[in-house]
């Protein structure tokens, strides 16, 4: 099987359909999204939307689940509670029980989808470091554990003698006797200094992974940003990639 992983759309329909029509091209048989389809942009219904009739699985994000539970918000910036309060005014009743449905994990062959750690899939713990990284390999039972949530691909390693490691390539191979903590990046908000949305293409058959980029106009998703009057922070950031 051939799996396309996607995560942290945030509302960005501009960099989704530009990574939709990239995988179009690359023969995958199912796509899998870890969350936070919404929150930050200008487009979450037609996110929502897409996301629905292209993925056969999708787990919930730290900024879905707070448009449910307005508790979250207070363990966001200042920028992110007011996207998600402006989210909320927007998204359609339909979109509202669409969040409300979501898992907080999944499972898909021999691996996991989690949007934040294997530790706490519903507390959103950040994995930024090897060591955060050590920790959660002992969260999971599977060979291999899918996360977004940081916005910044990498690839953390364990080898049956328990020595950990970063792969520094993008793209590798899934060796047999090793475990792997994996973060896909951000299709709608990368913070990686790369302006290009960011996913992942997983082959099982052929053990193979690969971190793809797409590059898209986010000029026009900045435009939008600035009709609904979403913050400039949020709006200049897609320039940077950070």
């Amino acid at each position: 099987m051939r799996y396309a992983i996607i995560s942290d759309i945030h509302s960005n329909l501009e960099a989704l359909t530009a990574v939709c029509n990239d995988i179009e091209q690359q023969d995958v048989d199912e796509i899998l999204c870890l969350g936070d389809i919404v929150g930050y942009g200008p487009d979450p219904n037609e996110c929502i939307d897409m996301v629905k009739s292209i993925c056969s699985v999708i787990i919930t994000g730290n900024h879905d689940y707070a448009c449910l539970e307005r508790s979250e918000i207070e363990y966001f910036n200042v920028f992110a509670s007011q996207s998600i309060f402006w989210t909320v005014e927007v998204l359609s009743d339909s979109a509202l029980l669409f969040l409300s449905q979501l898992p907080f994990q999944e499972n898909v062959e021999n691996f996991k989808l989690v949007h934040a750690s294997p530790d706490s899939p519903s507390i959103w713990n950040y994995i930024l470091t090897l060591d955060q990284a050590i920790y959660n390999f002992s969260y999971f039972d599977e060979q291999m554990c899918f996360i977004g949530h940081t916005h910044k691909p990498v690839i953390y390693a364990e080898t049956a003698e328990k020595d950990y490691h970063l792969e520094r390539k993008k793209n590798i191979e899934i060796e047999e006797d090793k475990r792997y903590l994996i973060n896909v990046g951000s299709v709608g908000q990368p913070r990686d200094s790369n302006t290009a949305a960011s996913y992942a293409i997983l082959d099982t058959d052929r053990m193979e992974y690969a971190l793809m980029r797409v590059v898209y106009d986010f000029h026009k998703t900045q435009k939008k940003m600035v009709d609904s009057n979403l913050p400039n922070f949020l709006i200049e950031r897609l320039a940077s990639g950070r």
